[in-house]
């Protein structure tokens, strides 16, 4: 195997447990390998990309073997005549999304994380604020090359759009978290770079006008590439820049559009024609700073991290309910929510006991559902799980995992299976 291979450090800890070994694989080739030995001698094994959401899922008892995907990050093909592009699991996003520009091109995917990779892009499904137009990286991806827990590699879907065949074994391994395999490359569809954007930012005392103006613009021919709520804390705490008040309690719409810049113009004035909260206008650098805080703010905040998603139709009945367990979190709760896909971030500051009180509530509720825990201390680790699969789908998904992983040693036991 001509793997870098060495003892596993501190630095190299997983939600704070640190592996006996770390084997750093300079291709498909050795990956496949050094997962392949993994399940022959039953070493316990988590694959490790950029590294950014090592804290993400159950806690590991132990961990043998930790595969990083560091070196694999040279490989990009950019087929710019079919907008589409193959890249290593240890590209990161920017690295992709800065040779993709070379050609007007972007992969429309937005990470809280400098330093993400494709891999855990991919494995974690992870998207921000453009999901409203574009869809998360499983809705993007068209082609997957995978090393197995056998060592097997093997491919599925294509390198064009149209090309459909094994597609559903990437959906499967998007938001598996390096339960099932590897990832070794990812082919995704692309767009051109919008040659304009604007983005609205409306504030709010008043949340049922906020709804109101959601609902409006949701139901035009408008076409917002984001289309985001954000609801702040009550009282203060350690904040995010441009988060609002601390403690006046209110509410922000962020509508981005972006085409053509006649086309942006043209929106931005129906836009303003529908909303009723006091409204201002961000471009060009103001307005990449704004998504960038609002991306990472979630990230930033003291406490736990917890995802959830509802109907977008319910938002009235979802709004209610954030008030009421900011109640419960004295006040230390903030939200940032994508309002037209009905998926969102609440961070939650205080102890574990109350944390995972608000954590109860929710998934008690009728109106929002797949709540899962992103960021959590041990402590609250220790009194709830961080998943929340219904029994169904989880049969499904532990054969799913019997039949890629017999031997149970992918991502230590940490989750979803």
């Amino acid at each position: 195997m001509a793997s870098t291979v060495r003892q596993g450090s501190a630095n190299d800890a997983v939600d704070g447990v640190v592996p006996r070994q770390v084997v750093e694989p300079e291709n498909a080739a050795d990956l496949a390998e050094a997962l392949s030995s993994a399940t022959r001698d039953r070493l316990v094994t988590v694959v490790r990309g950029g590294g950014t959401k090592l804290g993400w899922g159950r806690t590991a008892v132990a961990i043998d073997r930790v595969v990083s995907t560091v070196r694999l990050n040279t490989h990009i093909v950019h087929r710019h005549g079919d907008l589409t592009a193959t890249a290593h699991a240890g590209v990161t996003l920017k690295q992709l999304n800065q040779q993709l520009a070379r050609y007007g091109q972007w992969l429309p995917i937005d990470s809280a994380f400098e330093g993400a990779t494709i891999g855990g892009i991919v494995a974690t499904n992870d998207a921000g604020p453009l999901r409203h137009r574009f869809g998360t990286p499983r809705d993007l991806l068209i082609g997957v090359s995978l090393a197995m827990p056998d060592g097997r590699l093997i491919k599925a879907g294509g390198h064009v759009v149209k090309n459909v065949a094994g597609y559903d074994l990437g959906k499967f391994i998007s938001g598996s978290f390096g339960s099932l395999a590897a990832i070794v490359d990812a082919t995704f569809k692309l767009l051109p770079v919008p040659q304009s954007s604007a983005t609205l930012v409306a504030t709010y005392q008043d949340v049922e006008r906020m709804t109101r103006d959601v609902a409006a613009i949701g139901n035009s021919q408008l076409e917002p590439i984001a289309f985001d709520v954000r609801v702040p804390p009550a009282r203060r705490a350690i904040r995010a820049p441009d988060a609002g008040s601390s403690d006046a309690k209110t509410y922000q719409l962020l509508v981005r559009l972006a085409s053509s810049p006649s086309a942006v113009d043209a929106q931005v004035l129906s836009v303003q024609r529908m909303l009723t909260g006091q409204a201002s206008m961000r471009r060009d650098a103001e307005e990449s700073v704004l998504w960038s805080d609002h991306i990472r703010a979630p990230w930033l905040l003291e406490g736990a991290v917890v995802r959830v998603a509802w109907l977008p139709a319910k938002l009235d009945d979802v709004m209610t309910l954030v008030e009421e367990v900011q109640v419960m979190a004295d006040g230390r709760l903030s939200m940032s929510g994508r309002v037209g896909a009905g998926a969102g971030l609440l961070t939650i500051a205080g102890d574990a006991l109350t944390q995972a009180a608000v954590i109860t509530r929710l998934r008690s509720s009728v109106f929002v559902g797949n709540v899962t825990v992103l960021r959590a201390s041990r402590e609250l680790k220790s009194q709830i799980d961080v998943w929340s699969l219904p029994a169904g789908p989880m049969k499904m998904l532990q054969a799913l995992k019997q039949s890629f992983d017999a031997a149970g040693i992918m991502n230590a036991g940490r989750g979803p299976i």
